[in-house]
């Protein structure tokens, strides 16, 4: 079976979850794996060999397509409806101008790259797995023409996964037909994750850590707020943020302000071996996500199946997916988004309650390892693969 694994992305540091994908796709012998950048450049993986085109189908157009919306705008308000010809037509390009192979099926991650990819997917009669999250279904659904693609990308493809429950239900009420979805975790334990012993774990100093984007839906500043409540009662312990984003600047500038900046550590971007190594000498996970002002939510935020895996305690919010990670009083807590004074009183029950802390982490893990166990993932989506192939060639 000859796939194609599209995405406009190119494996980058806070998506480990496409990582994990492609090299468990890859490692398939009966899958002959070709990797799709919408970039101009092609990844750079370094500890397996991956077949990869660089076929900029979505980074081609970016210039253009601003300037098509701003035109569009002045005559008469039509620049959502210029943006996305420039962009569907400089996609359609570049797919065809890269030598792409008739692929048996198609792997998409994020629908923003399936309504690019539609035009010649339905041109070379290739079936379509598509994979949505947060932003596809809910934000990026404020540009009224990609709301109309994404409808009819909905009927196009042959199954559509969704990473959580919560997102399965939105897409439902957005008109998808509920036979082609399959909601599979975009995360599975590896053996890469090996939980610290508790009894070194409270040897260290004591760490609430915090790991992902800094972006308005994983509202970092009410972290910050609720850590700021945290320490007047406990000034020995510290907060670690692991990551970068749009919001870096405004932490630290937030932590000054609450005056806890020597208490908060901003590591930046880390790579997955210094993230685990963090998040075991932790005592606490705590993420505070929420529905940004543009309505963009999560799916089944990585970091926290992460934690859990690494058994440990976790406390975040009544959002999307997380309801799925999260076993309200066994595995950790959940708060009301902004509620960042009830995301404290939590954290400072943990705190007061180490046994209790321990019980939930241990019972967080096994929670993980039920609904994400190893080789799951690729599994199920490869069954989905064959599946859609297998209608073509029966269509054919």
């Amino acid at each position: 079976m000859k796939a194609g694994y599209f995405t406009h992305t190119n494996i980058g540091p806070s998506e480990t979850f496409i990582y994990d994908l492609v090299k468990g796709l890859n490692a398939e012998k009966d899958i002959d794996l070709t990797f799709v950048t919408g970039h101009k450049k092609k990844p750079i993986v370094v500890d397996f060999s991956l077949n990869s085109i660089a076929s900029g189908y979505s980074e081609n157009n970016k210039e253009w397509s601003f300037r098509a919306y701003k035109l569009g705008q002045v005559l008469g308000g039509r620049g959502y409806y210029f943006k996305s010809e420039v962009q569907s037509k400089s996609a359609y390009k570049a797919l065809n101008t890269n030598g792409l192979d008739n692929f048996d099926v198609a792997y998409v991650e994020y629908a923003t790259s399936g309504v690019l990819l539609m035009q010649y997917l339905k041109e070379k009669n290739i079936p379509c797995v598509l994979h949505v999250h947060g932003y596809d279904v809910t934000a990026a659904r404020n540009d009224p023409e990609y709301s109309k693609k994404l409808f009819e990308l909905y009927k196009y493809c042959s199954y559509i996964v969704t990473p959580s429950e919560h997102l399965k239900r939105l897409i439902i009420l957005q008109g998808c037909e509920a036979d082609k979805i399959k909601v599979i975790y975009p995360f599975e334990v590896s053996s890469l994750i090996n939980p610290e012993n508790w009894k070194n774990r409270y040897k260290n100093k004591p760490a609430i850590t915090f790991l992902g984007r800094l972006t308005q839906k994983k509202n970092p500043i009410a972290l910050l707020y609720a850590f700021s409540l945290v320490i007047k009662e406990y000034q020995d312990f510290q907060l670690n943020i692991l990551g970068g984003g749009d919001l870096l600047n405004a932490c630290k500038i937030k932590a000054k302000e609450l005056g806890i900046e020597k208490y908060v550590f901003f590591h930046g971007v880390v790579d997955r071996t210094k993230a685990f190594d963090f998040l075991n000498n932790s005592w606490i996970y705590a993420q505070h996500s929420v529905t940004s002002n543009s309505g963009d939510q999560e799916g089944f935020p990585v970091s926290l199946a992460e934690a859990a895996a690494h058994a440990l305690p976790l406390v975040s919010t009544i959002h999307s997916g997380i309801t799925e990670n999260i076993i309200e009083g066994q595995t950790g807590f959940l708060v009301q988004e902004y509620n960042y004074e009830a995301m404290a009183e939590k954290i400072i029950y943990l705190i007061k309650n180490p046994a209790i802390a321990e019980k939930m982490g241990k019972a967080g893990r096994k929670h993980i390892m039920d609904i994400c166990s190893p080789g799951q993932r690729v599994k199920k989506i490869k069954e989905l693969l064959l599946h859609a192939s297998n209608q073509k060639s029966s269509n054919s």
